[in-house]
């Protein structure tokens, strides 16, 4: 008998699908990736060791506004996308507010994988290069836990993914997601149907990425987290 454990209810689906009548008999169940609640979790962002932590990513600098990027520089993370983004994104804000929003990518600046990060920042930001800041060294789990905490909000836009393990680690730590719908990041989102239930998968409903669900009981970003931290 096989079974079939998967990790995204959309690949669920696509199981169920893709073996039609022979998937009565087997054992095809979603099963999404569980965090430990003692390494991703909210700190005192008031306690000397996390301002000592802060410190040591920034300097003396101070930022508003924190977006923290935690993923392999891939061409499917769309990273490049990520950082254009980021750049039209303080582009719609004052100078004074701009200067106060950073962004943290803690990836290889360069893969042949995905691409050079430190030419695609000097191309696309001008004078707002000092506004990203590259984190490419090994850290632990306690060290990830801290930059979780330091973000106002965690970003993965990749263009597929099977979870997105980044955006569960951020949330069990308390800080709000910012995704693309695709493969099992919607099951993160936690997007609602007209009844209030998790949406279902089916053959002719495959993915939420048209937007037919808007509903989702996720953390919600503020915009006034710009001007005030």
């Amino acid at each position: 008998m096989i079974h079939c454990l998967l990790i995204s209810k959309q690949t669920e689906n696509i199981n169920r699908v893709v073996l039609g009548d022979v998937a009565h008999d087997k054992l095809i169940k979603y099963v999404p990736h569980g965090i430990n609640e003692k390494q991703y979790y909210p700190l005192d962002k008031t306690s000397d060791d996390f301002k000592s932590f802060e410190k040591q990513v920034f300097g003396d600098s101070k930022y508003n506004f924190i977006a923290f990027h935690n993923a392999r520089n891939l061409r499917r993370k769309s990273t490049s996308d990520l950082i254009l983004a980021f750049k039209t994104f303080l582009d719609k804000l004052p100078k004074q507010q701009a200067d106060k929003c950073a962004l943290i990518m803690h990836t290889d600046a360069v893969d042949d994988n995905g691409t050079d990060l430190p030419k695609v920042i000097e191309m696309l930001m001008g004078d707002k290069q000092r506004n990203i800041f590259i984190s490419n060294q090994k850290i632990n789990t306690e060290q990830l836990n801290k930059y979780y905490n330091l973000a106002d909000i965690t970003a993965l836009i990749s263009s597929n993914e099977g979870w997105g393990l980044s955006l569960t680690e951020s949330m069990m730590a308390g800080t709000p997601i910012l995704a693309n719908v695709t493969g099992g990041m919607q099951d993160q989102m936690r997007f609602e149907d007209e009844d209030g239930n998790w949406i279902k998968f089916t053959e002719s409903f495959g993915s939420n990425h048209l937007g037919k669900y808007k509903n989702t009981v996720n953390l919600h970003f503020r915009s006034s987290q710009v001007t005030s931290h």
